[in-house]
């Protein structure tokens, strides 16, 4: 068994998303921790950012009818989710925590082996990016490998693995392989795009003898073009696969593993997206 953990907003998620979050801790055959973030105080602080001068604010300042009623939403909300959790086939333990979201996640990622997110997961108050801040940040520092699901999961039928000779993707190969043993029966595209005109995948023969030992059928394919517009290409209509990526915003890696690929990727697709870095 893995340890996985799930992280929600307490204030804002959704029943599809926490069964998305059941359906990949059946398929790594591992209980769930659902890690509940509270963050009212940020709810209760936009407003000053609307004025010229702003404002500052402290709990003082808080209106206590706004924080009642968001309160009220949090409890009910979690009392939702236990009923859900409670309800499932699925061991799954529920923990709530308060304070900055990202840094609490990042905490505990460092004790999990694989961390959910939904990919519309947001914490900001009046507008944010698309993927949002929250889902790029964990992307960045989290300390264990990091799904990124959409916001209803479709059954998984196939495994992509982008793949470009470096180290990070081999890395977010082997350590998907390593979380999703029951997936050896399920069927595996190796993609690469041919990078500085070398249409030879790097490796091939290593890399075969790796995923043979792992995976009854795979699939080795080389596009042509520039890698992050051909991979987009091949995934924008599919909505039943996982795709691989490795080395999320961290330097020194092939352009076909930058931040802005996989964040065009986030931004368009709408299936599991897997990511990590040493």
């Amino acid at each position: 068994m893995k340890k996985i953990i799930a992280a929600i907003d307490a204030l804002h998620f959704s029943d599809e998303q926490v069964e998305a979050f059941k359906y990949i801790a059946r398929e790594a055959e591992s209980p769930l921790t659902v890690v509940c973030l509270d963050d009212i105080v940020s709810e209760l602080t936009p407003m000053g950012t609307m004025y010229p001068g702003g404002y500052a604010y402290n709990y003082e300042q808080i209106t206590a009818e706004s924080r009642a009623a968001l309160e009220f939403q949090r409890d009910k909300n979690l009392k939702q989710l236990h009923e859900i959790c409670d309800g499932s086939n699925v061991d799954i333990k529920v923990r709530e925590t308060a304070g900055v979201p990202a840094e609490k996640v990042v905490e505990e990622s460092r004790f999990a082996d694989l961390l959910l997110i939904g990919n519309s997961t947001s914490f900001a108050t009046l507008y944010d990016t698309d993927p949002p801040r929250f889902v790029k940040d964990l992307l960045a520092e989290a300390e264990c490998p990091v799904m990124v699901l959409p916001e209803v999961m479709s059954p998984v039928k196939e495994i992509i693995f982008s793949y470009n000779g470096t180290f990070s993707s081999m890395y977010a190969i082997r350590q998907f392989t390593e979380l999703f043993p029951g997936y050896a029966d399920m069927p595996v595209k190796v993609v690469y795009v041919a990078e500085n005109n070398n249409k030879v995948m790097p490796w091939e023969p290593q890399l075969r003898e790796y995923l043979d030992m792992h995976y009854d059928t795979v699939e080795y394919i080389i596009l042509n073009g520039e890698p992050a517009t051909e991979f987009l290409a091949l995934l924008i209509h599919r909505k039943d696969c996982i795709v691989t990526y490795g080395a999320y915003g961290r330097s020194g890696v092939s352009r076909f593993f930058h931040r802005s690929d996989a964040d065009n990727i986030l931004r368009t697709v709408n299936i599991p997206v897997f990511i990590t870095h040493p």
